[in-house]
């Protein structure tokens, strides 16, 4: 079901989806908020939600939550509740906190109904160009896939736009005096919890591992190469890190940008800047409070993909959440799992 409702297939290839889905989709632990499946009068599975337990941290205090996402019916119209009553069992799970950063606009409408919210300044993904020919070429490639041939041509347009100092949408050379670099896995597991510190709520990164976390990362063949950067002050103090997807002539993904408050346009610059040198065509990625002002002021588009959603029976907490500087996407919701991206070949 998963692969023809997502991946477009009429079966997986191999065993490889199936051993997924048994060691980290549907094997939860005791006591924590696990994916359901809905079963028909014949006992055949004709629903599904994925869940992901999540602790959370929010000023200083643990709070247990939990992402869910991948929801999906096979045969709507003979079962039309199906899709609620997943969404309401796991909203009946033992979790404070409940949300999704993958909802589209049928998903939104029953979280709301149940109580829960759209968060506004999350629910929005940022696109940068760096070249326009090449970018223009891969989105029309994703709907139609014979343009790819065009991508040749694309490219040799591009080379003229550049030699002749025309293209606008190229990052400058640096000249804030920061450092960047690519880091080990090693590092970029020390990294990214220091800076996760700078909002009010963010994933208490042992629950679950962040090391467990990359390692299902790093297996996302439909987005190219995985690269963790870092990026340092002139003293060698790191302020940014990015973890992002990318193949030449294609659009990069990213999956995490953290910076301090003062080098969130520095971290997004060598971002771009990194990007352009791997022969990228454009940059897209999930937006959040701390990213919304470097990215518009870097001429960064801004556009509403998917909805985060949250839900709490405390509603006090829900006002804490939506309140709050919150870190609640990319290897903070669901988005680091191979569901996303993997083409389990």
């Amino acid at each position: 079901m998963f692969a023809r409702v997502f991946m477009k297939r009429r079966a997986p290839s191999g065993s490889r989806l199936a051993d997924y889905f048994d060691d980290v989709v549907l094997g939860g632990t005791n006591g924590e908020p696990s994916s359901r499946v809905f079963v028909d009068g014949k006992g055949v599975v004709r629903g599904f939600i994925g869940v992901w337990p999540r602790r959370m941290v929010m000023h200083g205090r643990t709070i247990e939550a939990a992402a869910a996402g991948s929801l999906m019916v096979d045969r709507p119209e003979e079962h039309p509740t199906a899709g609620a009553r997943l969404l309401r069992a796991f909203l009946a799970g033992p979790q404070a906190l409940s949300f999704s950063e993958t909802a589209n606009e049928v998903s939104q409408r029953m979280w709301e109904k149940v109580g829960g919210e759209r968060l506004a300044t999350a629910s929005l993904d940022w696109l940068r160009v760096l070249r326009p020919a090449g970018f223009a070429v891969a989105a029309a490639g994703q709907a139609f896939r014979p343009a790819w041939v065009l991508r040749p041509a694309a490219a040799g347009v591009d080379r003229l736009i550049e030699a002749a100092g025309a293209n606008r949408f190229l990052p400058s050379a640096d000249t804030s005096g920061m450092r960047d670099a690519d880091v080990t896995t090693a590092e970029i597991l020390e990294l990214i919890p220091a800076l996760s510190g700078s909002y009010t709520l963010h994933p208490d990164w042992r629950s679950p591992a962040l090391p467990t976390l990359l390692a299902h990362a790093e297996h996302k063949e439909r987005y190219g190469t995985l690269y963790r950067r870092a990026v340092c002050s002139r003293g060698g103090v790191p302020v940014g890190c990015y973890l992002y997807y990318a193949r030449r002539g294609d659009t990069a993904r990213v999956l995490q940008v953290l910076a301090l408050p003062n080098a969130v346009g520095s971290t997004l610059d060598s971002l771009f800047r990194h990007a352009a040198g791997l022969g990228c065509v454009g940059v897209r990625g999930r937006a959040d409070p701390g990213l919304l002002d470097a990215l518009v002021s870097r001429r960064c588009v801004l556009y509403h993909g998917a909805a985060m959603v949250v839900h709490a029976r405390d509603k006090s907490l829900l006002e804490e959440v939506r309140s709050s500087r919150a870190l609640m996407t990319g290897l903070a919701g669901e988005s680091w799992n191979r569901l996303i991206g993997g083409e389990f070949a």
